[in-house]
């Protein structure tokens, strides 16, 4: 018995590891699809740009202002970019621009062209390609259009920057996981291998690429989980033997009948529990004898574990800074009300949120003090909702909102009342920088996926963030 419990405990310490495994690979593959939108972001503000737009189909003085203008030597530091590529519509580049951080040194000019061949067949695509000699870089390839997309496409405009050690240690530092790039792997059947030693977790995580090949990363921790397992099921399993020695020596001299009886129905609560997977059971425990104290270390082993699962319940549910649903989850929970009220024929409206001028911040007065805006306004916004509305963190500052019992009107009116509270808390607070966001909405009517109308709340917040630059004294949702 107390083997098979040894190995069934082991067991459940195991799979516990796997499951946070797999927590650390939607961490990663999330950090990525981050990473992705902020670039193509970044390319679009540039790209949709009537300047821009003008600079491929001007002249050379048009050209050499434009390029005096905006693309001074510290351009690439500024957006943290590795290279930026302006190529017309017949391919050719006209301007180009790139240097390798990591190498404190120019991009060649084939290497260059490599880029620029290599995204061609990417266009209006971001995402992470391999070059020349396994050189990983992630990239945008948009359009060039003006300002309002209504002009026809003039060119490409081409940035981004490589994977190499240092980006990857950014990530490594931001997520507070180790992380190694291994090796360029044409496998794409699984997205992560976990390989469970003694005392460590060896993970092999892969990132797929725009190609169809992927980039293997390694990552390794210490099995805190199994370790604390090992030492408490050593430590339980040499309690529960002494005492059933003692059991046993007392069974065959005094009560045999009365301690096999107990036992055997201790045994039998025991093997439920590990039939049934559920750590919320206990063994029923009244006397104080050896017998049952050796009921309590087992239930006090379930209540351990029972807790151990539910902080990996809301690691993997709860975004660890705001408290609120994280992406995996919130999507989940979104994807089912979504459903829900499609299926119903009632109303379901979405917000895509954005706070405004974060990256300032970060820059500026901390990274830390960016968290506390994060945080600030999570909490003003949390104060207008409802237990029912579903509330959850996109990505570093982008957060989106499902509404079942409100429509678009009624939203908008909720918002213009968040703007108004961050309007009085930024007139009380003694920061130097302002507490703003900008908000899309989308009332889910027509028959289209929960990505589309995900997309369509992004272009609106979108709108909405260049509608309060060009004025700045209307704060609120139109």
């Amino acid at each position: 018995m107390f083997v098979y419990l040894k190995k069934s405990i082991d067991t459940d310490y195991k799979n516990l590891e796997i499951i946070r495994s797999k927590s650390v690979y939607h961490l990663i593959d999330n950090e990525f699809k981050g990473m992705y939108k902020n670039l193509e972001k970044t390319n679009i503000d540039w790209s949709k740009w009537d300047d821009t737009y003008e600079f491929i189909g001007g002249d050379d003085n048009t050209r050499k202002t434009f390029i005096k203008s905006n693309l001074n030597l510290g351009i690439l530091s500024d957006l943290n970019l590795d290279f930026i590529i302006f190529v017309d519509g017949s391919g050719k580049i006209l301007y180009k621009q790139g240097y390798d951080n990591f190498n404190n040194n120019k991009i060649p000019v084939k290497e260059i062209k490599m880029i620029t061949k290599k995204t061609s067949n990417y266009v209006e695509k971001t995402g992470m390609l391999i070059g020349d000699n396994n050189k990983v870089f992630i990239f945008s390839n948009l359009k060039i259009t003006d300002s309002k997309n209504v002009k026809k496409s003039n060119g490409n405009l081409i940035m981004g920057y490589f994977l190499n050690k240092n980006r990857v240690a950014s990530i490594e530092k931001k997520l507070g996981i180790q992380l190694n790039m291994a090796s360029i792997s044409n496998r794409l059947e699984i997205p992560y291998e976990v390989k469970v030693g003694k005392d460590k977790i060896y993970n092999k995580i892969y990132i797929s690429t725009l190609s169809g090949r992927s980039v293997a990363f390694n990552n390794q921790r210490n099995a805190d989980i199994l370790i604390l397992g090992k030492k408490n099921v050593k430590k339980y399993v040499v309690m529960l033997f002494i005492n059933f020695i003692i059991l046993v020596f007392a069974i065959y001299i005094f009560m045999e009948h009365f301690i096999v009886k107990r036992l055997r129905k201790m045994d039998y609560s025991v093997r439920e529990i590990i039939e049934c997977q559920d750590l919320r059971k206990r063994l029923k425990v009244k006397g104080r004898d050896e017998i049952d104290n050796l009921g309590k270390n087992i239930n006090n082993l379930l209540e351990g574990l029972e807790i151990t699962k539910e902080r990996l319940y809301s690691l993997a549910t709860y975004d660890v800074m705001t408290g609120i649903l994280n992406r995996y989850a919130g999507l989940e929970k979104l994807e089912g009300n979504f459903k829900r009220a499609k299926n119903n024929n009632e109303v379901f409206t979405i917000a895509f949120v954005d706070i405004n001028d974060l990256k300032y911040v970060n820059d500026r007065y901390s990274h830390e003090e960016g968290d506390k805006l994060i945080k600030n306004i999570v909490e003003i916004i949390k104060k207008h909702l409802e237990l029912e509305d579903i509330f959850l963190r996109f990505g570093g500052d982008e957060f989106i909102l499902g509404f079942n019992r409100l429509n678009l009107l009624e939203i908008r009116l909720l918002f213009n009342e968040i703007e108004e509270n961050l309007e009085s808390y930024n007139n009380k607070s003694k920061k130097e920088y302002t507490h703003s966001i900008s908000v899309g909405i989308v009332e889910c009517r027509e028959n289209k996926t929960l990505d589309e109308f995900i997309n369509i709340a992004d272009i609106n917040m979108y709108e909405n963030k260049k509608y309060k630059k060009k004025f700045p004294e209307r704060k609120y949702v139109r």
